[in-house]
């Protein structure tokens, strides 16, 4: 049975993913489906840098905005509803485009995701008290000392997931990546995909988190926080462990100043960019590009689109 096909787009935040997807959507027929962990998550538009409302109109984008900000969603989650929008995208006649640079997503749908062990709810009660307790932040020293690879993937504020990787592995004895590994190695992505990963020099990348921060603080960063903190959602909730959230609620709150707000989100951003460029080593069969190549990427891209269509419209 052919696989189908799909193109990925990934690489760190701020690269320019999302403006070289709609700018391959304007000569390609395809659907965008962001595999983004926040930009899932209503009310949270300019801090977790979503597609704006002209690009949208370019292309039709999937798995944005579909969730409050109190509500759960996990990488398996991400994957089901994912495959179902290749699925409708792909009866159409058009190619879909998965762009976004959550890399737990991305693999949960490309390879899989590993069957997790039942819940424990006494487990699970007594590692929510000791958060409760003690803070995000014990549960993930825990953590760090048993799965350094998990831990350097989830933030310490988002206690859910924290919870979920220490109970399986009191449950299993195991790691929750050494579950992932075992059922990656089971055989190669269940879709036939291109992954484009965007690279460019530090410095560059650094100037453009930079700016886009000074960007998002200029367009009402800190009164999209404030709504949503006025609208009873809660800093410890897992939606708040996105980029600069944490910082623009301290500044709300008093406990920083706008310049100490931007530069602390800022430094976030960059440390965050640099772990996505430390797991782009990992090396899945990407295609590198240089981002910084606008034109050649742009015909590159839509070029290995079109040929990728051919079969599909057949």
């Amino acid at each position: 049975m052919r696989k189908t096909p799909i193109v990925v787009i990934t690489g760190p935040t701020a690269v320019g993913k999302t403006r070289l997807a709609v700018e391959v959507a304007k000569q390609v027929p395809v659907e965008i489906i962001s595999a983004d962990s926040r930009q899932i998550y209503r009310k949270m538009d300019i801090g977790t840098g979503k597609p704006t409302p002209a690009q949208r109109r370019i292309a039709p984008h999937h798995l944005i905005d579909i969730l409050a900000p109190d509500e759960s969603f996990s990488a398996a989650d991400f994957a089901k509803q994912a495959r179902h929008a290749i699925e409708r995208i792909a009866k159409k006649g058009k190619l879909p485009i998965v762009v976004g640079g959550t890399f737990l997503y991305l693999k949960a749908l490309l390879f899989g995701f590993f069957e997790a062990p039942g819940r424990s709810d006494e487990i699970r009660a007594r590692l929510r008290a000791e958060a409760e307790r003690f803070g995000g932040g014990r549960l993930h020293k825990m953590l760090s000392k048993i799965d350094p690879e998990a831990a350097n993937t989830i933030h310490p504020n988002d206690h859910v997931r924290l919870i979920r990787a220490l109970e399986v592995y009191e449950t299993t004895g195991r790691t929750v990546s050494e579950l992932k590994r075992e059922q990656a190695s089971r055989g190669g992505s269940i879709f036939a995909d291109t992954i484009f990963a965007l690279t460019m020099p530090r410095d560059a990348l650094r100037a453009n988190i930079e700016q886009r921060v000074d960007e998002m603080f200029a367009v009402g960063f800190v009164e999209e926080v404030r709504s949503l903190l006025d609208a009873g959602y809660d800093r410890s909730l897992s939606s708040f462990s996105s980029l600069g959230y944490q910082q623009v609620a301290d500044l709300i709150h008093g406990k920083l100043t706008l310049s100490q707000a931007i530069e602390r989100t800022k430094t976030q951003t960059w440390r965050y960019a640099k772990k996505q460029v430390s797991w782009l080593k990992q090396n899945w069969g990407f295609e590198f590009i240089n981002a910084q190549d606008d034109h050649a990427n742009i015909t590159k891209v839509s070029d290995r689109c079109k040929k990728l269509l051919q079969p599909v419209s057949s």
